[in-house]
């Protein structure tokens, strides 16, 4: 993957590669509801939202 700075993941071996930071956006209602269920399952944000991440690229990538 290339990034705008023309950093190319890619070019890395896989076994350096450590997780990476991003910052995104939601909308209120979606940062509420990933607050609550994070509450409700013990979970941090990023965590969760990490894992909700991972889960909906498997679920495409299966289409």
């Amino acid at each position: 993957m290339a990034y705008a700075n023309g950093f190319d993941s890619d070019s890395l071996p896989r076994l350096n590669r450590a997780a990476t930071r991003i910052t995104i956006t939601l909308p209120h209602v979606t940062f509420v509801r990933l607050q609550e269920r994070s509450k409700a399952q013990g979970r941090s944000l990023s965590n969760l939202a990490a894992y909700l991440i991972a889960c909906g690229l498997e679920r495409t990538d299966q289409l």
